[in-house]
């Protein structure tokens, strides 16, 4: 069961990897012909900063689930590495799982914003209307995403499921020491 839905979930934030992935490529597509237009015209193009500023929120929060698949999270383990294998194990379960809980901290919130924000079709007045709702809805989304994520793996270094590189790799040669 844990495996399916880990591969459901690998599979989810692949797909939300290349949205935040296109809404990139849109930014530094964006920002070069909006400095090409400043240049040439001495005039910026009109409501390119709302569509680059609803962009950059979908790169965030569709890219927390790429950043779990990648191990691209920072933290520390100075802690953990010094504690001996169960306890190491069981301090990092404990950390994702406090991960988990700070991403439902911030989902629940995020989730009654978008709802309202989508029940009254709200937009940014910029040189044009540009609708907000959907990013909000963007922003919630990824939250929860990140949440059920970030528990699964809480549960999956606890049923040892994933590998802990400082525990579970012994070193090769008498003298070497395991590289984190």
């Amino acid at each position: 069961m844990l495996a399916w839905l880990n591969r459901l979930l690998d599979g989810i934030a692949r797909i939300t990897s290349w949205l935040a992935l296109g809404f990139l490529a849109f930014m530094m597509v964006a920002i070069t012909v909006d400095v090409v237009a400043r240049a040439a015209f001495g005039r910026a193009v009109p409501g390119l900063f709302e569509m680059t500023e609803m962009s950059m929120v979908m790169v965030v929060f569709m890219g927390l689930g790429a950043t779990l698949l990648d191990d691209g999270h920072i933290r520390v383990t100075m802690m953990t590495d010094a504690l001996p294998g169960p306890f190491s194990r069981g301090c990092t379960a404990l950390a994702w799982l406090f991960a988990a809980l700070t991403f439902l901290m911030l989902a629940w919130p995020a989730t009654q914003e978008a709802a309202y924000s989508f029940s009254i079709r709200e937009f940014r007045w910029g040189y044009f209307q540009v609708p907000i709702w959907w990013a909000k809805i963007a922003v919630a989304a990824g939250l929860w995403f990140a949440a059920l994520q970030a528990a699964l793996h809480s549960l999956r270094i606890a049923l040892k499921q994933i590998a802990l590189p400082h525990i579970d790799t012994a070193p090769s040669a008498a003298g070497d020491t395991a590289q984190h």
